[in-house]
């Protein structure tokens, strides 16, 4: 549970406006959100190998928003890739459901890498 909250606080409670918008595409907004979201694991951690991965992994992943890289190949609210290469007749997701499917797959990794890096390093 502590992982969720520590998740949940960073990413959105403590992520202000000029992050949220400025991440994907400034290297500084992404630092600083990774840094500030990071200093609420140091409660449920000691270990700088899981903090840095956990600093390290959540930089990459919203600076680069590799969740949508996910939804598009696996056809997550869309045809994907392989609807598409096998020409499958599937319905995209409204606007509004293809973002927070997005926002699910995002939280999803975080949470998961999150998880194992306080767990085995």
């Amino acid at each position: 549970m502590g992982e969720l909250i520590a998740h949940l606080c960073g990413d959105y409670v403590l992520q202000n406006h000029w992050m949220a918008t400025r991440k994907t595409s400034s290297s500084l907004a992404a630092a600083v959100h990774a840094a500030i979201y990071t200093i609420l694991f140091l409660i449920l951690t000691k270990s700088l190998l899981a903090l840095a991965v956990i600093v390290g992994t959540h930089f990459i992943i919203d600076r680069f928003r590799l969740a949508r890289y996910w939804v598009q190949f696996w056809g997550i609210g869309n045809p994907g890739w392989i609807g598409g290469r096998l020409g499958l007749d599937i319905p995209t997701a409204p606007d509004f459901l293809g973002v927070w499917l997005l926002i699910i797959v995002d939280n999803t990794a975080h949470l998961a890498i999150n998880h194992g890096a306080i767990l085995w390093l």
